[in-house]
């Protein structure tokens, strides 16, 4: 019985160590490949033309959203502040409008909510590049171009989260 406890006590123990042993060969974590977001072209609710490409050298917030959708509503008050505490320091938020309708109760809302930022109508083929598959979905792109965040839903700690983000990414140097 000494002998059969003494077995497995040493089994054990070899087994842990041979463990210990794989965590220390296991490879470095790499930073992950961040991608270049993908660039567009579109129309806003003013008539203007919004091109990704040429923000370059700006902080940009995407924020895909819609009328109908609650999370959305929430969130806006909270773009519209970031939008007017960081512009100055090069923030640049666009709207991507995912309504796919009456674009009168889109106005009607961006008006009743006093959004100063520009309003996007999102083709189907911007929110398939985007991999957009909830609302809202935020993506914040740094000066360089590239996707740094992509974030689904609002609560208050994400809204935190994205004011940390944008102050991060506002104090980098290109």
């Amino acid at each position: 019985m000494r002998r059969s406890s003494f077995t497995l006590f040493l089994a054990f123990n070899l087994c842990l160590g041979g463990i210990s042993i794989l965590f220390h060969c296991a490879p470095e974590k790499k930073e992950p490949t961040l991608s270049l977001a993908p660039d567009f072209t579109l129309q806003t609710l003013g008539g203007q033309e919004v091109n990704l490409s040429k923000l370059k050298g700006k902080v940009v917030l995407l924020d895909f959203w819609a009328t109908w959708c609650a999370p959305c509503r929430e969130s806006i008050p909270h773009l519209i502040q970031l939008y007017k505490t960081y512009q100055k320091d090069g923030l640049e938020v666009i709207g991507m409008d995912m309504d796919r309708g009456d674009m009168d109760i889109v106005r009607n809302f961006v008006k009743s909510m006093d959004i100063p930022y520009p309003i996007a109508i999102a083709s189907q083929d911007v929110e398939r590049n985007y991999g957009v598959t909830g609302l809202p979905t935020s993506f914040l792109i740094d000066k360089e171009g590239r996707i740094r965040e992509k974030i689904t839903g609002f609560s208050s700690k994400i809204a935190k989260q994205l004011t940390a983000k944008v102050i991060d990414l506002i104090s980098e140097k290109p």
